[in-house]
């Protein structure tokens, strides 16, 4: 007899796929190969589980849920699966160098993120970039659009440049509400995160980078002289400067600023300081 279907829980913020096709779509879009590690986040009710099991050497399904991590784990030993690796746990409070130990090696990402924790993990991504190869997530719409901003656009912001300086993103799929169940108020859309190889320009001080980022988009609607010393941290003579030297003129906004130009800014007040 087939077990009870869990109810997805608000609290977590589970939508589930709904159409098996959708989901073997969603593993078409990603270079699974029979050695090659995967770590899914939010295994849910394992909709694209077997899937990728079926062309990876290795699945991590990580499931905070107890109730579903534990009717997928039975999923799996009924199955015959022996290269499913159920786990009940936390993505954000997890250590994710253990999932590399894991595994021996570094893995994929491939999740459908529950949209209240989608900026964190992609904090988390870009945090543990060594040893994740590339990363598959589902994700708000409006999340992905401000991951592919541009200079100048309303959806170009903080989240644009401090992901888009560590990788490329690409947009694969856009699925409406009705593909999932419960019903989301939004559409969402499946991005690959491709992680460069290399930083250019080259940073001198990470910190110091997302201080100015911040800043520049804390205070969106401020020219740029005014937004950088809000806090105090530096003198506007120095920033004044600082922007003379990069060619930016004092009076634009953070919104008009490739990711370039913000390093830059960032290495020559790393730089001063």
């Amino acid at each position: 007899m087939d077990a009870k279907i869990l109810p997805p829980l608000k609290s977590l913020g589970q939508n589930f796929l709904r159409n098996p096709a959708t989901a073997r779509r969603i593993v078409e879009q990603i270079p699974l190969a029979p050695d090659r590690a995967v770590v899914e986040l939010g295994a849910g009710q394992g909709a694209i589980t077997f899937l990728l099991a079926e062309k990876s050497a290795t699945v991590l399904a990580l499931e905070i849920d107890t109730g579903l991590a534990a009717q997928l784990k039975e999923k799996v030993r009924q199955s015959g699966r022996e290269n499913i690796r159920v786990i009940h746990e936390d993505l954000l409070k997890t250590d994710w160098q253990d999932w590399f130990d894991l595994l021996g090696g570094p893995f994929y990402l491939v999740g459908n993120l529950p949209y209240h924790i989608s900026t964190p993990v992609l904090f988390k991504i870009i945090e543990y970039r060594n040893i994740v190869q590339g990363a598959y997530v589902m994700l708000q719409k409006e999340v992905a659009d401000r991951l592919s901003g541009i200079p100048g656009q309303k959806t170009y912001g903080l989240l644009t440049v401090l992901i888009g300086y560590y990788a490329e993103i690409k947009p694969l799929l856009t699925l409406g509400p009705g593909s999932f169940f419960p019903k989301p108020k939004v559409s969402s859309t499946f991005v690959q995160i491709g992680l460069r190889d290399r930083l250019n320009p080259p940073m001198e001080n990470e910190e110091v980078f997302q201080w100015t980022v911040r800043s520049a988009f804390g205070q969106r609607r401020k020219q740029l002289k005014n937004a950088l010393t809000a806090d105090g941290r530096y003198p506007l003579e120095l920033i004044r400067e600082t922007l003379e030297v990069n060619q930016i003129d004092p009076q634009r906004r953070g919104e008009t600023l490739t990711i370039a130009q913000f390093v830059r800014l960032a290495n020559t007040l790393s730089s001063a300081a």
